[in-house]
């Protein structure tokens, strides 16, 4: 099956947009942009994230054993492309975060936040499906909705539209 065909009947699925963050073996900050995420279980309260073979940020997750997944709003769109960038920058230059509990970052200004310990990996092609297991979890009131990836770009739920914006 030809790889642009199936990217472009996949991008047909809307998906909210989540950042993934963990740390490297030197305490440093590590995250990327990840839309491909869902609720497992609720109970025991599990996730999955799929992520890129070739992703530094894998690595660091396999390595430290957790991560927290960052539901970004609609005006979060400038933290999901800093995010996406690759290579050796800093994502976390203007990014706003704290450190959470089993010392991983945590984003400011998310609808969510979900800290995981890594319960397992599996292959999956190209990718590694993460298993997570929530450790903690905070929910921000909000009057702004989930910034949406849909067709290769960004949308807003047209109820929740950030401030400024308008619905295409």
């Amino acid at each position: 099956m030809d790889s642009t065909a199936w990217r472009s009947a996949m991008g047909k699925f809307a998906t909210g947009i989540t950042v993934i963050t963990t740390k490297d073996a030197e305490g440093n900050p590590q995250g990327m942009t990840v839309n491909a995420f869902t609720s497992l279980s609720l109970d025991p309260p599990m996730l999955l994230v799929c992520l890129d073979n070739k992703s530094a940020t894998l690595k660091h997750i396999l390595d430290s054993k957790t991560f927290c997944v960052n539901i970004l709003s609609a005006e979060q769109e400038n933290v999901s492309r800093s995010f996406a960038r690759r290579g050796d920058v800093d994502k976390f230059e203007g990014i706003p975060y704290h450190i959470g509990v089993t010392d991983i970052p945590v984003l400011d200004g998310c609808l969510a936040h979900v800290v995981c310990g890594l319960r397992k990996a599996v292959e999956g092609g190209d990718h590694q499906i993460l298993l997570g297991d929530g450790l903690q979890l905070s929910i921000q009131q909000s009057e702004t909705g989930p910034l949406i990836f849909y067709g290769g770009k960004y949308g807003y739920l047209t109820d929740s539209l950030p401030q400024g914006a308008s619905a295409s």
